[in-house]
């Protein structure tokens, strides 16, 4: 009474004191009435996230997991107390996804629940949009082979890139993701599209990691994770110069004109390439020997490049693997001859001051290859057959031996291989 009664004469003397007090006291009657009168207030609340959380539900138990939902967010309208849903909001209410009827991998549309705030009465009137498109998949984690691909590289002039020996690391890679995308992989590339002018071997990291069908289409990343997501890729740089093939002739006598032999070969030349920079590419490469006795009328014979390169450090980059020789004969005529034992000559025999040798074999028949006109005028005059024994290893007192033939014409050979047989007595 006291305190009304200092109101009164303090504040009661001036009409703006009576407004406001006339103010406060219509607010509180308002409160009054409305909390008695009409209790229950309506709210909404928007942009209520919703959740994929299903622990617990139907569809974990079944291993499946939620891969995407065309809802993120709704909008309640609850009902209930205004002193109590005046306190609700988008932080404490969970929307939720229904998965209890869910059991296999597809898509189902399922109803989107309200909870949260367990201590406060309140109806919910409705739920916006009150249902979600879901997919379904079970999770899985496999392993893939990494290839690099670089598609902006070139190189300077003399050097070239080893396609089949670029590498990545790492070369595999473990991707965690829905068990229908995973099946779709068929490739995955380390790819580096950084522009690059190389002289040797280059350490490039990879921008991007590419995932294919096996229709090359492209796949959507979005659902996946990998275990790395840093590949570098080593570009081998090497040298690389296209080198002239030839074949080269053996077992020729000393005064033979070599060079009138010409062959054809199936290919003139090969690509080489060596990584190591002071190891120097020939300019001309001998892929194979020919024995001047196989050369005749209708010679052909292969030589395989692999067994030249065997041993050495050049690598043959071209898809040239093996090289077909021919004998170029068309200025060459054939030309069969007999010879008799006098025309065969023993030499560097072994032993000769306890043995005598002797020659067996009374006649050999040869073919001579050389020029026409020349062959016309070659009698067995012209041929010395040697039955050379240095060095030989005799275990019989009657053994064969390969002739060697030679020609006083420096232009005809013999395209025979023959033995003769040779005695050797006690002395």
């Amino acid at each position: 009474m006291k305190f009304l009664k200092g109101f009164r004469e303090k504040y009661m003397q001036s009409n703006l004191a009576l407004a406001i007090l006339s103010v406060i006291i219509a607010i509180f009657v308002w409160l009054i009435i409305s909390l008695t009168q009409y209790p229950d207030s309506q709210k909404t609340i928007e942009h209520i996230p919703l959740s994929r959380d299903i622990k617990g539900s139907v569809a974990e138990s079944n291993g499946l997991s939620i891969i995407s939902s065309d809802v993120e967010e709704v909008t309640v309208e609850l009902l209930g107390s205004k002193l109590q849903v005046g306190n609700l909001n988008s932080e404490n209410l969970e929307a939720y996804l229904d998965a209890d009827s869910v059991t296999g991998v597809g898509t189902r549309t399922l109803t989107i629940k309200i909870r949260g705030a367990s201590n406060i009465n309140y109806e919910i009137k409705s739920v916006k949009p009150s249902t979600a498109t879901v997919l379904f998949d079970k999770m899985d984690t496999r392993e893939f082979k990494v290839e690099p691909q670089i598609t902006n590289v070139s190189v300077v002039d003399g050097k070239a890139v080893d396609q089949n020996d670029i590498t990545c690391d790492p070369s595999v890679v473990r991707i965690t993701g829905p068990s229908s995308q995973l099946d779709k992989i068929s490739k995955c590339y380390a790819v580096s599209n950084k522009e690059l002018s190389l002289d040797s071997t280059y350490l490039v990291s990879a921008d991007e990691l590419q995932l294919y069908t096996e229709d090359n289409a492209l796949i959507d990343q979005s659902s996946l994770k990998f275990s790395e997501t840093h590949f570098d890729i080593t570009v081998p740089v090497v040298t690389q110069k296209e080198v002239e093939l030839f074949v080269s002739i053996i077992d020729a006598p000393e005064n033979f004109d070599t060079s009138i032999i010409k062959f054809s070969l199936s290919a003139d030349s090969v690509l080489l390439a060596c990584n190591n920079s002071q190891t120097e590419i020939p300019d001309r490469l001998d892929i194979g020997k020919v024995s001047l006795s196989e050369l005749k009328q209708g010679f052909s014979k292969m030589f395989l490049l692999s067994s030249r390169l065997e041993g050495t450090e050049l690598e043959n980059v071209s898809n040239l693997e093996a090289v077909t020789v021919t004998f170029n004969e068309d200025d060459f005529a054939q030309k069969p001859l007999v010879l008799d034992k006098s025309r065969i000559n023993l030499s560097n025999e072994p032993d000769k001051s306890n043995y005598t040798y002797e020659v067996k074999t009374p006649r050999m028949e040869i073919t001579l290859m050389g020029p026409a006109d020349v062959l016309e005028d070659i009698t067995p005059e012209d041929i010395v057959v040697d039955i050379d024994l240095l060095n030989a290893n005799i275990t019989s007192d009657t053994f064969s031996w390969n002739a060697k033939f030679s020609c006083k014409n420096d232009k005809v050979w013999v395209a025979t291989n023959s033995k003769v047989t040779v005695m050797r007595e006690k002395t």
